[in-house]
């Protein structure tokens, strides 16, 4: 059933978010995974497949107006459609509200414990994300589905879920097999279909159709006919086309050409490529051939049908983003050197302060594609503070000095002028090492700290010969064309902090360069910068701290973070999938982020 794994990786799986659960006595669950459930850890997909695996104990499950399932230890249990459902020990209980009962593990795991007498029962529950809702193969599956795993013939998976069910996996690694007992579940029910039985389903056990099915799912770009695909299936056309319809409800070119438009309305909501290109990819050799097809399929031509869609998911997040930002007013105090500091306070609730970073601009930052989400997400739990570090933005150019104890200074000024006198700290990139020395400095100011991105030493104390000779050709190329307006040399460091920037957010970033300071600052910033060391300070922090650090962060290296993570007292560690180094409000990671940060900084 090879056709299965290309139907399986048209949905476009991804896991989500995983809970570790355990329930003792009489007990009852309302479950039903919603957006607010994805959100923090991945773009909100069109169709959600709920799933449940019991390690250890039984349960019960029931959709209403279906009979009550039974699922023991070692079964998993599958709600293709994400239908709300209980699960329970015995009838007649009343659901609990569990949304209290939830806590964060350090492995990104979510559990929930619901204490009582008797045997418990353990499972991991999850989401799988699916790219769409109207796929052929979950129209066929009924809402639910249970496997038994010690009885698949994958002796494999079942040794992961025993490691699963006997360590502390990681929510990553939870995801991935997820996705595989979901390949599995729809082997075994394909394989336990009554005889006669037909269905979309049961065309994958009819080896012509499955073949033919195969070839029109991988080969979507030939020139497929029906003669190729029957004499590939080893059967007359006539054979063909009557087992096609009689298993998939219409014949095979029709299908063929319903699965084409499929692809082209993916490859079109990604956007990646013209109309013409998603034309030629899917088996056109002409553009207006392939409009007056997508026309037939979808009722509009693709590129209306594209602005339509890009609009929705606009609105969708424009909806979802709440009320525009609070005003701001910007601020001013003097550092103990005279350097005048810009510096504004958003939203109310508890003092949160963000430590200046390269390179922040209060007003400019206040409209940026990728600012803009930070503020919205964080101004809504926390009176935020944020503050231009000297010499960029709207705090003084011509200041006496750069050093730490000078960013040092500057943090201590603000927050008193501003009037907090304990606050949870916030430092990205730089702003870490100089949070760390603030904390250090002054401990009981300082209830909390997260970094992001973080380093506790510049790149000319960390690096090796090579790695600072070419951070010096950029300072020096900073120094010749940072002002200029050709923004060609302010792209190296936007392709550096943000690659995975979309058009608009890197012309954003390319001005916000040239605005926010000058040449010879910049360069002056990034020599002070490559000098930072608090490495003898990570020790010495005594309050509770979070970092968090991008997989492939291209500015800053993930080992930084390890090494914050690792050499402060009780560091929680969390990182995250992304290469930004500046994480984008449209990304799971930042999603990610976000949720971790409001469930440290609540705790």
């Amino acid at each position: 059933m090879d056709v299965l794994s290309d139907i399986l990786a048209s949905l476009r799986l991804t896991g989500g978010v995983v809970i570790d659960a355990s329930a003792r006595g009489d007990w009852c669950m309302l479950s039903q995974f919603t957006e607010e459930d994805c959100a923090p850890f991945f773009p909100v997909p069109g169709h959600i497949i709920g799933y449940h695996y019991v390690r250890s104990g039984k349960l019960t499950a029931r959709l209403e107006g279906h009979p009550p399932v039974e699922v023991p230890a070692g079964h998993v249990v599958m709600l293709p459609r994400n239908d709300p459902h209980l699960l329970y020990s015995r009838e007649g209980l009343e659901p609990a509200d569990i949304g209290d009962k939830i806590e964060i593990l350090p492995s990104g795991l979510q559990r929930v414990t619901v204490s009582g007498d008797g045997e418990a029962t353990e499972m991991f529950c999850g989401y799988l994300g699916v790219s769409t809702s109207h796929h052929p193969l979950l129209d066929s599956l009924p809402p639910i589905l249970v496997l038994d795993v010690h009885e698949s013939q994958e002796t494999w998976l079942e040794t992961s879920l025993r490691f699963m069910s006997q360590q502390e996996p990681s929510a990553d690694l939870v995801a991935r097999l997820a996705e595989l007992f979901f390949a599995e579940a729809i082997r075994t029910y394909i394989a336990a279909l009554p005889a006669g039985q037909g269905g979309w389903l049961r065309g994958l056990t009819d080896p012509a159709v499955s073949r033919a099915l195969s070839i029109i799912h991988s080969r979507y770009a030939e020139d497929l006919d029906v003669e190729e695909l029957a004499r590939e299936a080893g059967v007359s056309r006539t054979v063909l086309g009557e087992r096609f319809v009689e298993l998939i409800g219409e014949p095979p070119m029709r299908y063929c050409a319903g699965w084409r438009m499929r692809i082209a309305s993916i490859m079109l909501r990604e956007g990646k490529d013209s109309t013409a290109n998603i034309a030629y990819s899917v088996g056109f050799n002409s553009e207006a051939a392939f409009n007056r097809a997508f026309k037939r399929e979808f009722g509009e031509p693709p590129a209306t049908w594209r602005k339509r869609v890009e609009a929705e998911e606009r609105a969708a997040v424009e909806a979802a983003a709440g009320k525009p930002l609070p005003p701001q007013q910007v601020r001013y105090c003097e550092a103990s050197d005279g350097t005048r500091l810009a510096y504004s306070i958003v939203g109310e609730g508890r003092p949160l302060v963000k430590t200046a970073n390269w390179l922040n601009h209060l007003v400019f930052d206040f409209e940026s594609p990728i600012w803009k989400p930070w503020l919205r997400e964080i101004s809504a739990h926390f009176a935020f503070l944020r503050y231009d570090e000297r010499g960029n933005g709207l705090s003084d150019w011509d200041t006496p000095q750069m050093s730490l104890d000078a960013f040092v200074d500057d943090l201590a000024c603000v927050v008193d002028d501003a009037g907090f006198d304990r606050f949870d700290l916030f430092g990205i990139s730089q702003g870490a090492p100089v949070s760390i020395a603030y904390a250090v400095r002054y401990p009981n100011r300082v209830r909390r700290l997260v970094l992001l991105g973080g380093y506790a030493c510049g790149w000319r104390a960390r690096a090796d010969n090579e790695e600072i000779s070419r951070r010096e050709a950029m300072v020096t190329l900073t120094e010749l064309g940072w002002g200029n307006d050709n923004p060609a040399y302010r792209q190296i460091f936007t392709n550096l902090y943000v690659p995975g920037a979309k058009p608009g957010q890197v012309h954003w970033y390319n001005e916000l360069q040239r605005r926010s300071t000058s040449p010879e600052n910049a360069a002056k910033l990034m020599r002070v910068l490559s000098a930072l060391d608090v490495r003898d300070l990570l020790p010495q922090v005594r309050v509770p701290t979070l970092v968090l650090h991008a997989r492939n962060d291209q500015a800053v290296p993930f080992t930084q973070g390890e090494l914050l993570a690792r050499d402060i007292p009780g560091a929680q560690f969390v990182p995250l999938d992304s290469a930004n180094h500046i994480l984008l409000g449209d990304e799971p990671a930042f999603r990610r982020f976000i949720h971790e940060m409001r469930g440290f900084l609540d705790d």
